[in-house]
């Protein structure tokens, strides 16, 4: 049975966003989809270490793709392949694929043709936890909801610390189908797991964190609501979300998906509409679809970008961009100028759940922002 969804009413906790209304063409292609996670006595169903990105281009009115044959020439893509993909593009490692002349041509391209980009990445290992602390949050008696995005920080980055010990944890309490008798003693081993592998609080909200899961675990009467009454096992189900949270915040766009039958069939479960009329959305296959071409290299490129600096320190981050050859800093540059411009016309083109210490590297790396020291 298909679910209804009313645009509007997921706009409505959200603060209004720049040309949020305009009747842009979007595209769309995704990377790093595992489809879903889940957790049994052997581990996880897939990695949880890279990024997921769903990611592309996005024309303004009136705005067509122009130069793409043009392109490909000065690419010296094959007249016989029948489309661009990012594998003819660059390599699969991030620091090889900021090393490529081909991705400078198209990402220059995209910049002389005022071509807007857009993206909304995932940190999965983030997203299987955070429910830990909005669960909390759910509860009047604890006090954490102005600081949440930091305790989840907190709580990721001690996870990190040894991932297999800590599925396993979640899996030894039918996470996240916790039974109300297992609500205290699930609390006591996290406090326990965090206070083993990290040895000291490096802020405060680490302290807080500690402190709030010892407080949370004494309350009588204490629900976690986001941890009950869902299958055992199911960390993430699928990336729905994240395709339907681009097609409500640009309600009136028209939204161009690349033909993957898992993700038309994920999507037939839902209708985005405003009010009575359907948002526009369509799927494509992308050896007829140039703005789908494109996108694939977009968003192959994003989700390589948010990995890598998943997978490092600030401080080594810092070492790797001064080593970095002029030719990566050349399509660094010009990435960041793609964000710029395109944040400039919309912060509602940019969509993260992302750790906050992510958010830093990349305000960091790609920004050079000033942020705060991280271990």
């Amino acid at each position: 049975m298909t679910r209804i969804i009313q645009a509007d009413f997921m706009r409505s906790g959200m603060p209004a966003l720049r040309n949020w209304d305009e009747t842009l063409n979007m595209y769309y292609d995704e990377t790093n989809n595992i489809r879903r996670l889940s957790l049994s006595e052997v581990g996880l169903n897939a990695p949880a270490d890279q990024t997921f990105a769903i990611a592309g281009i996005a024309l303004r009115p009136g705005q067509t793709i122009s130069g793409w044959e043009e392109l490909r020439k000065l690419m010296r893509i094959q007249p016989t392949a029948t489309e661009v993909k990012f594998k003819h593009i660059a390599p699969p490692d991030y620091e090889g694929t900021l090393s490529s002349h081909k991705l400078t041509d198209v990402l220059s391209w995209l910049l002389d043709n005022d071509v807007l980009i857009h993206y909304s990445v995932l940190d999965v290992l983030h997203w299987s936890i955070l429910d830990i602390v909005e669960s909390l949050m759910a509860d009047t008696r604890i006090s954490i909801s102005p600081f949440h995005l930091e305790l989840k920080n907190e709580l990721y980055r001690a996870v990190r610390t040894d991932p297999p010990a800590f599925m396993s944890l979640l899996h030894n309490f039918s996470y996240p189908n916790l039974d109300h008798s297992s609500i205290r003693p699930f609390l006591e081993a996290v406090l326990s797991f965090i206070e083993e592998k990290v040895n000291e609080d490096r802020n405060l909200a680490m302290m807080m964190l500690k402190q709030t899961l010892r407080y949370a675990a004494r309350l009588p009467e204490l629900e976690l609501p986001f941890l009950q009454d869902n299958e055992p096992g199911e960390l993430i189900t699928d990336f729905s979300v994240h395709f339907l949270h681009c097609m409500y915040v640009f309600k009136h766009a028209s939204h161009t998906f690349d033909r993957e039958t898992y993700i038309e069939k994920m999507l037939q479960l839902f209708e985005i509409r405003d009010g009575q009329r359907r948002v526009d959305y369509r799927f494509s296959d992308s050896k007829n679809e140039v703005g789908v071409q494109v996108s694939d290299v977009v968003a192959g490129l994003l989700g390589r970008h948010f990995t890598y600096l998943r997978n490092h320190t600030l401080m080594e981050l810092r070492k790797k961009k001064d080593a970095l050859t002029a030719q990566q800093l050349k399509n660094l540059n010009l990435l960041r100028r793609l964000v710029d411009r395109s944040d400039a016309f919309s912060e509602g083109l940019f969509h993260a759940v992302l750790p906050l210490d992510t958010h830093f590297k990349n305000n960091a790396f790609l920004h050079e922002v000033k942020v705060p020291e991280l271990e």
